[in-house]
């Protein structure tokens, strides 16, 4: 069973290397560049939204956060009906190199699953999920 856990993390670690590597040009290296995608795919998230949704700490994504607007990335603005709450947007320089993020993901996806059926793709799919919602129940 660790063997199964551990395949998983090898999984997971090699393609936030290889994105890493190709994303470290532009200013998006420490796996910044997932952060950007959600916030692209998602405008007007809060802080503790995004926190929620990629699994870390509130330090981790504000560090992460803050990083991408220094870049020029993503930039806070106050929501409309309550000033104190910042919600994230994408820069249009965000915006612009999006499509690469998403490509990359897909281009490595698509090699990974690429021996595998659509029937074992959904089972992949249905056992992951099921995985995962044992570990964020703990």
């Amino acid at each position: 069973m660790i063997n199964l856990l551990r395949q998983l993390g090898l999984i997971s670690r090699l393609s936030l290397n290889e994105a890493n590597t190709k994303f470290k040009e532009i200013g998006l290296n420490s796996n910044q560049f997932q952060y950007l995608m959600r916030i692209c795919e998602q405008p007007g998230l809060f802080l503790d939204e995004l926190a929620n949704e990629m699994k870390v700490d509130r330090t981790t994504n504000f560090r992460a956060v803050n990083n991408l607007i220094k870049r020029g990335y993503v930039e806070k603005r106050s929501d409309s009906s309550n000033r104190k709450v910042r919600r994230l947007f994408p820069t249009d320089l965000g915006i612009k190199v999006y499509p690469e993020l998403h490509e990359c993901e897909s281009n490595i996806a698509e090699r990974a699953m690429s021996d595998l059926s659509d029937g074992e793709r959904l089972v992949l799919q249905e056992l992951l999920v099921k995985i995962t919602n044992k570990i964020e129940l703990k």
